[in-house]
């Protein structure tokens, strides 16, 4: 396959947004996003689409990043706070997923979904280290993660 110069854009676009969340902690809105990269909102838009089309990431109704995962642009239960700052992940997985793909330490301190009880997520020195008995738990099998990706 081909690759298209909107093609070359989004990929940059997705390093330029990785880049920004990893430091500040913030998902970019898409004007950040275009001025960053000296790029035309329509230019952003199409690359953004094409993103949300290969499962890079997720738009909102608005066309903002919603979700880069691991990252959330909103806040959730899962907040991982790291040495380099403070994260809002998607769900437990992504907690975990953050420090090491960061390659720092994090804890995510939130609760059981079922039945309220305290839990801290952590991972230290590249290891995950989840609370006694801790499971984290897919409600959904792998295969149908992206039929509804914001329940998931």
């Amino acid at each position: 396959m081909k690759k298209s110069r909107d093609d070359a854009l989004a990929w940059r676009l997705r390093g330029h947004l990785y880049r920004r969340i990893r430091d500040s902690g913030l998902v970019p809105g898409r004007a950040e996003l275009g001025e960053g990269l000296g790029a035309a909102a329509g230019e952003v838009d199409q690359a953004l689409a094409f993103l949300a089309d290969a499962h890079v990431l997720v738009l909102d109704e608005a066309g903002e990043v919603w979700m880069a995962h691991p990252f959330s642009a909103v806040e959730t239960p899962f907040r991982v706070r790291t040495p380099r700052t403070d994260y809002w992940a998607n769900c437990a997985w992504d907690a975990l997923a953050i420090p090491l793909l960061l390659d720092v330490d994090g804890r995510t301190p939130t609760t059981c979904p079922q039945s309220g009880a305290p839990i801290d997520l952590s991972v230290a020195d590249g290891r995950v280290e989840p609370a006694d008995g801790a499971v984290v738990r897919f409600p959904v099998p792998a295969r149908h993660f992206w039929d509804d990706i914001g329940f998931t």
